[in-house]
């Protein structure tokens, strides 16, 4: 592609780049943040759940080993997910907190000073819901967590045929 016609970027200004058009400023990066790492959070809620399901519906000692393995594993990924998602917002609201006008730090020093709790959802309950899986597996596969044995016995009886 010739050079006249890719497009140029110049860094501009913070200042002169809020008042071009279209405007995208730290406000609405923050609200996109924001709601981004609600949506992941529920998500990842959500696997965590049905991961946990999964597991306690196991008629199986290997397939209870399998759930709690790769559920551990992709609930890890995605508390990463969450947790640069996190930082990204922590970033964001550091930035508006210089500006003392900002509407985030008006009321940031209107609020309880004992601090945000926001890092619970992108940080804690992620750590401590992965802990809970990894956990889980390690006993699985250690043979300390299994699959009970009416489950076994359940699966293990002829169709058509219920014990008294």
């Amino acid at each position: 592609m010739s050079e006249d016609k890719q497009e140029k970027h110049f860094p501009l200004s913070a200042e002169l780049r809020d008042k071009t058009s279209p405007v995208w400023d730290m406000s609405q990066e923050r609200a996109f943040i924001e709601n981004l790492l609600g949506q992941r959070f529920n998500f990842f809620l959500v696997f965590f759940s049905l991961t946990v399901a999964g597991s306690v519906n196991a008629k199986a000692q290997i397939h209870l080993q399998i759930i709690l393995g790769i559920g551990a594993i992709i609930s890890i990924l995605f508390a990463l997910v969450l947790a640069r998602s996190q930082e990204k917002l922590d970033l964001i609201l550091a930035d508006l907190r210089a500006d003392e006008t900002h509407p985030a730090t008006i009321i940031d020093r209107r609020a309880n000073p004992s601090g945000s709790r926001r890092r619970y959802m992108g940080i804690w309950i992620p750590r401590l819901c992965c802990s809970i899986l990894v956990i889980g597996c390690m006993l699985a596969w250690s043979g300390k967590l299994s699959v009970p044995q009416e489950a076994k016995l359940l699966k293990s009886e002829p169709k058509g045929q219920l014990k008294p």
